[in-house]
Parts: structure tokens; sequence; C-alpha cells
């Protein structure tokens, strides 16, 4: 997966980084040179992402949940002391839940909101001191889900739209400080999240034909496309870009 970016010498932290869109993403920061830590809850997995990046600066893997305030404060330390600081960060941790709100309980609520809106804010929240010094940037990874309404995902649309607000008012709060803040907000992607979703349902063939056409390019993203936005948007070459939400979905918010 190569870049046209060179992100040598640069901290870079990815959260959710051992499989699908992260784990693309570190492997493209790698491959550019930057000094990555990523980050999953499961250290097997953890492990095994490590040995499928190929890249020219440190690989990491930090075992910690993104909505627990200590593990995420423990990160950043460990990122500062080992690489000097920190110049981005990629909030791409999330989890996906398809139910109506009458078949949402409490705790699946609190699962999704915990993961993939708490875990941005409390990653984030820790990250400011560094990236003031650096005047680095914030790529938080929302959905297509947090632009238009998706039947049957009433929680997952609304914490992504929560990421996709609170983008915007991080880029606001934080552009003082030269501190960028943006989103990408993906369709459906090949990743083993969008697989596992699919292969719960009946007729699995009629799924993937049905979600496929709510894409006007007719088929599903990969991962690396996504990889290669979030390196773009953290780049130099989106100096001027801060307060986005910017689609990579074959069309479909377009409707």
């Amino acid at each position: 997966m190569p870049s046209r970016y060179e992100f040598g010498g640069k901290s870079v932290i990815v959260t959710g980084g051992t499989s699908g869109i992260g784990l693309a993403t570190a492997d493209m920061f790698a491959r550019s040179g930057a000094n990555v830590i990523l980050t999953g809850k499961n250290r097997e997995k953890g492990l095994k992402a490590l040995k499928q990046i190929k890249g020219k600066g440190n690989i990491e893997f930090y075992k910690g949940n993104v909505s627990n305030d200590a593990d995420a404060e423990k990160l950043i330390a460990l990122t500062e002391k080992k690489h000097g600081g920190l110049d981005v960060l990629v909030n791409n941790a999330g989890v996906y839940l398809a139910k109506k709100i009458d078949e949402t309980s409490e705790e699946e609520w609190d699962w999704i909101m915990n993961t993939n809106l708490k875990g941005v804010y409390v990653v984030s929240k820790h990250s400011i001191k560094p990236l003031r010094k650096s005047r680095g940037c914030i790529v938080n990874v929302a959905s297509v889900s947090g632009i238009v309404g998706v039947r049957n995902e009433a929680a997952y649309c609304a914490s992504k739209g929560g990421v996709i607000q609170l983008t915007k008012a991080m880029a606001l709060d934080y552009a003082i400080d030269g501190i960028r803040v943006n989103a990408v907000c993906p369709g459906d992607v090949e990743t083993p999240m969008m697989w596992e979703a699919l292969n719960r349902v009946e007729d699995r063939n009629m799924a993937v034909e049905k979600d496929k056409a709510l894409h006007p390019l007719g088929r599903f993203g990969k991962a690396d496309e996504v990889a290669k936005l979030i390196l773009y948007l953290a780049s130099a070459d989106a100096a001027f870009i801060t307060g986005s939400a910017v689609s990579i979905d074959g069309g479909w918010s377009a409707y």
C-alpha cells in the first residue's frame, strides 16, 4: 500500500489499529516513515497486526480501552516518552450494532457510545497538550451513517453523527493552537467488521448486492482507499482543511 506522503520522524497514534481501516492506516503511515503506535483491546490481535506492517519507522502496539480515561492517559504518556511528542492522532476504534432503537438494550447503547464517541473524546482530550507543541492534527473516522439515516442502525448512526459534530467543535476550539481536526466518513468498506455484520444476515448474497446498490459506484470501498484519505488529511497538503467531514462512500451520501 504505497503512499505519496512522507511522515519521516513523525509520531502517529492509530486507535483500533489491529484490523480493517485502522490496520491499513497504521501500515501506510509506517511505510511513509512515521513512528506508529496502534491500539486495541486484544493483545494477540495486536501482535499479529504488527507482523503485517512493513514500515520504515518504529511500530508498536499498546493494549488498552479507548473509552477508559486512565488507559488513554497512559497511551499519550507512552507516546511522548517513546517518540518525544505526538504529531497525528487517528481516532479509528469503533464497533457496530444492527438494531432499531426499541431493540437496543441500555448496555448495547452504552457499548456503542463508549467506544465510538466517548473514545474519541477521551483520547483526544489527552492528546491536545502534545498536539499543541507539534501543531499536529486529529483525524476521526466517522461514517456515512453519521450523515444520512440508515435503517436498523439507530445507535450507530447517533454515535457517528456525534463524532462529526465533535470534530467540528474541536476544529473551532483548537484552530488558534494550529491543531487541525477533520473526519472521514466511509461508506461500506471491505473490513472484518463489515463482513461479520453481513454474515449474520439470513440471505448473505442478497444483503451484499443490496448494500452495494447503496453506493452509486456499485461496489464496496477498500480499507487502503480510506487510509490514503486519512494520510492526505494529516499531511501538509491539507494544511488549510479543518472542521471537515469528508465523504468516501462511493456516492452514497449524494442521494
